[in-house]
C-alpha cells in the first residue's frame, strides 16, 4: 500500500484525514508543519503522496513539496485547501470535504 505524508497545521483537520487515510490503509507519516514534513522526507524512505494544506506557518504547500521532491522526486501531491482553488497547480480537493470525497481524491492518486 501507498505511503502518504500528510500535512496540515490544524489539529481536527490533519486527525480526521489521517483517521481516513489509515481506514483505507494507507501508511501515514503526519506532521502538523512544514519542517516536520521535511524533516520526515528526509527520514522515509518511500513516500508516494503528499497530502498538504496550502496555507501554513513557516512556508506555503509549493516551497514544502519542492523541499520532499529534492528527497522523493517522484512524489505526487494532493493540495487542500479552504481559501484558493490552486487547481491549475495540481490535484486540487478545496475544504471542507466529505471523508468519502476525501478518500477518493487520495485514491486517484495513490493507485
Amino acid at each position: 500500500m501507498a505511503t502518504v505524508l500528510l500535512v496540515d497545521d490544524t489539529d481536527v483537520v490533519r486527525g480526521l484525514m489521517q483517521v481516513v487515510l489509515e481506514r483505507e490503509g494507507y501508511d501515514v507519516l503526519v506532521a502538523a508543519s512544514p519542517s516536520e514534513a521535511i524533516a520526515a522526507a528526509a527520514a522515509a524512505e518511500r513516500i508516494d503522496l503528499v497530502v498538504s494544506d496550502l496555507v501554513m506557518p513557516e512556508m506555503d504547500a509549493f516551497e514544502l513539496v519542492e523541499r520532499v521532491r529534492a528527497e522523493h522526486p517522484d512524489v505526487k501531491v494532493l493540495y487542500v485547501s479552504g481559501y484558493a482553488d490552486v487547481s491549475a497547480e495540481g490535484a486540487f480537493l478545496a475544504k471542507p470535504f466529505t471523508p468519502s470525497q476525501f478518500a477518493a481524491a487520495v485514491a486517484d492518486l495513490a493507485a
